[in-house]
């Protein structure tokens, strides 16, 4: 099992604190201050309004902690909504932005230190953290909220759970609140399993023990589907790979820009750019590395099929305005992952003869196609966020109650989303 799970013994030294320290204020500058992120600070999103805020205001800690919400339990998001409810309601939307950039900040650390045992290359490991942060298809819908938290959090926890010599305590609690948050966390199982054969297992114990309260907690609640709608096989497919391995170089913007004009020629083109070093890397890798790459590409597929086969509806379609656009929050750790096969691949192959020059070459390929999509991403002004600002729905409210209104409503992002608060819980 050490050959599949290695352990890398050497333990970070100052210089490595102190450059983590710097890339978590980075980090947070990126996600807080580009556009669509200042936008965050005055912008409540879905959820994180009409379910977590409407009930941290009106019922008692405990309750919400144990209330299932869609099915299954929301830990984290709940924790940061009941710390927003003890301060002023103006103040909530910009908790949740500056929390969800945190804990993503926070992933990109679990990544980078958690794959040294994996990686000969720092700068390989610096990128695929860093992909937690600039990934183009987690900066639009699912940036710097709660509700959609919950895709970084599992990507996180798949590698603090290959983090073999991880600090027991911390990253326990990590996995434990992953689980409790996300019911995705049923795919890390095989690999929670075999590192219970290995020594250090306080934290797959953990994560089981959290695993098993949401599978209860699943199997007792009833979910309503978003949808009636029958999942179409090859509609399914051509969704799965427009939102993976295309959106994964292009963003999930600009894909409305190529799709229409290539038509199935740009799934070819990513295919190809994905495939080369996943290939080279199983040709070439250790144990360790071909096992890392085989399951980060097996999780990839795994989650976004089951992610579009359980949320399906017409929206999803190959041929509808926006192509990914609905639900573009599936390709969040579908495309980490991807990117994880990719990594790791490129790190295993060797550099010599005709290696080298792949390498260098599929290393520019990459990098140059993500950091144009970050650069396109960037040209967005707001994004998702053209509705009413919550400073103004909080004002707003209290011009209701001023009015004599027993309950305010209180307007959030997107569109036609709101929740009742009484007008004495107001402030």
């Amino acid at each position: 099992m050490d050959s599949l799970i290695p352990l890398a013994v050497e333990p970070p030294h100052e210089r490595a604190w102190f450059g983590m320290t710097a890339a978590f204020a980075g980090s947070m500058g990126f996600l807080l201050l580009m556009p669509a992120g200042w936008a965050r600070l005055d912008h409540l999103w879905s959820e994180d309004g009409v379910a977590f805020t409407a009930s941290a205001r009106r019922f008692s800690a405990l309750h919400n902690l144990v209330e299932p919400y869609g099915g299954y339990l929301h830990t984290v998001p709940r924790l940061v909504a009941e710390l927003a409810a003890v301060l002023p309601i103006g103040w909530t939307a910009a908790v949740f932005a500056l929390v969800a950039a945190a804990l993503r900040a926070l992933v990109a650390l679990v990544v980078f230190a958690g794959s040294k045992a994996y990686f000969e290359s720092t700068p390989m490991r610096f990128g695929l953290a860093a992909l937690v942060i600039v990934l183009p298809a987690g900066n639009s819908e699912p940036l710097n909220n709660m509700a959609n938290l919950h895709w970084f959090l599992l990507y996180g926890t798949f590698w603090a759970l290959l983090w073999r010599n991880a600090p027991r305590v911390p990253v326990a609690s990590f996995v434990v609140l992953t689980a409790l948050s996300s019911p995705l966390t049923l795919v890390l199982l095989p690999v929670a399993l075999v590192r219970m054969w290995l020594p250090r297992k306080e934290v797959p114990i953990a994560f089981l023990a959290a695993l098993a309260v949401q599978t209860v907690t699943m199997a007792l609640s009833t979910r309503t589907a978003y949808s009636q709608d029958e999942a179409d096989p090859v509609q399914v497919l051509l969704a799965s790979l427009l939102r993976v391995p295309v959106v994964a170089f292009t963003g999930s913007e600009k894909l409305s820009d190529f799709y229409p004009a290539m038509g199935n020629a740009v799934i070819v083109a990513a295919l190809v750019v994905a495939l080369v070093p996943v290939v080279t890397g199983l040709r070439f890798g250790n144990r360790a590395g071909r096992t890392l790459i085989v399951s980060a590409a097996v999780l990839s597929v795994v989650v976004i099929v089951t992610c579009l086969v359980l949320n399906w509806a017409v929206v999803m379609q190959v041929q509808r305005p926006g192509i990914v656009m609905a639900g573009q929050r599936y390709s969040v750790a579908p495309c980490l992952f991807l990117f994880t096969a990719m990594f790791v691949g490129l790190d295993q192959t060797p550099a010599r003869t005709g290696g080298r020059a792949l390498v260098t070459g599929s290393r520019y390929v990459v990098g140059f196609f993500v950091v144009v999509s970050v650069f396109w991403y960037l040209q967005e002004p707001s994004t998702v966020l053209r509705g009413v600002p919550w400073d103004e729905s909080v004002a707003d409210a209290h011009t209701q109650c001023a009015a004599g209104a027993q309950e305010a409503r209180l307007e959030h992002e997107p569109e036609d989303w709101a929740f009742g608060i009484p007008c004495d819980e107001l402030g």
